[in-house]
């Protein structure tokens, strides 16, 4: 299968050379880039193709990826739209942040075989989490798509209603999450430990919760579990954790997503 790539940015290049290092064959990949030297350089570093145009792309592949910005979209799609409704067989995946199916759709004027991924920004070390929804897509396609999203990182399949809230989830908590470790580290600086130093110890106890969260949901269970396990009783970890609570931590985390579903609506 081909997987052909309009756009050579930050994202785009992220899931090339995550595919390439995951073992997908990089020759079966075709690269297209407004500048030309750009998408050479990617196909080098990776042992892919390029292509003359995006529509000498979309002419070769099975899979066309579109990794440009929601603003550009629109006109990239003009430039291959008519290959695309001539070839039912090839799937196109959306990475445009905001673009719904229906827009795409009214895009290329007809109902081809489209799917809408949502990454964030940790698929740059292969640790994204991804969103795909779809419509007029076979079953085989999305597993492809999937299979391509899961090199780097973790995927699911949800309706499209949810991307807002998914949005919120992963692809804007990450810098929550960064002022968290900012936070604690600056009470380890506060009591003494150098900040650099800090943020490491910090940054790798969230990995490792986080891991642990993962592993424990595939044996079914929940995050208050874990934290049952860590506070013992009249320990300091839950004095810790109700000093945090009453200072309104999860109040606090609820209303951050609240607010960023809020500002994506009014944006759309």
């Amino acid at each position: 299968m081909k997987f052909g790539f309009v756009g050579t940015g930050a994202m785009v290049s992220a899931i090339v050379r995550g595919a390439a290092a995951a073992g997908f064959n990089a020759s079966d990949f075709v690269l297209s880039n407004r500048t030309p030297q750009d998408a050479k350089a990617l196909a080098d570093e990776v042992g892919a193709t390029t292509a003359r145009s995006n529509g000498s792309l979309a002419h070769q592949v099975d899979v066309l990826v579109l990794g440009v910005k929601p603003a550009v979209q629109p006109g990239v799609i003009e430039q291959i739209a008519h290959i695309v409704r001539e070839r039912p067989e090839m799937c196109v995946v959306s990475l445009a942040a905001g673009r719904t199916l229906d827009a795409i759709l009214e895009d290329f004027g007809a109902c081809v075989p489209l799917v809408r991924v949502m990454p964030n920004v940790a698929a740059q070390i292969g640790q994204s989490m991804s969103a795909l929804c779809s419509v007029g897509a076979a079953d085989d396609q999305v597993a492809a798509v999937r299979r391509l999203m899961d090199a780097v990182g973790r995927t699911v399949v949800i309706d499209e209603k949810l991307f807002p809230v998914f949005q919120s989830l992963a692809s804007c908590s990450p810098a929550w999450l960064f002022q968290v470790i900012d936070s604690l580290a600056r009470a380890g600086v506060k009591h003494g430990l150098p900040k650099d130093i800090a943020v490491r110890v910090v940054a790798q106890a969230m990995a490792g919760s986080a891991s642990l969260v993962l592993a424990a949901s595939e044996e079914g269970r929940v995050p208050a579990q874990l934290i049952d396990q860590v506070c013992s009783p009249g320990g300091t970890t839950i004095a810790g954790l109700l000093a945090a609570e009453e200072g309104g931590l999860s109040a606090s985390l609820v209303g951050a997503v609240d607010a960023s579903i809020h500002a994506d609506s009014h944006l759309g």
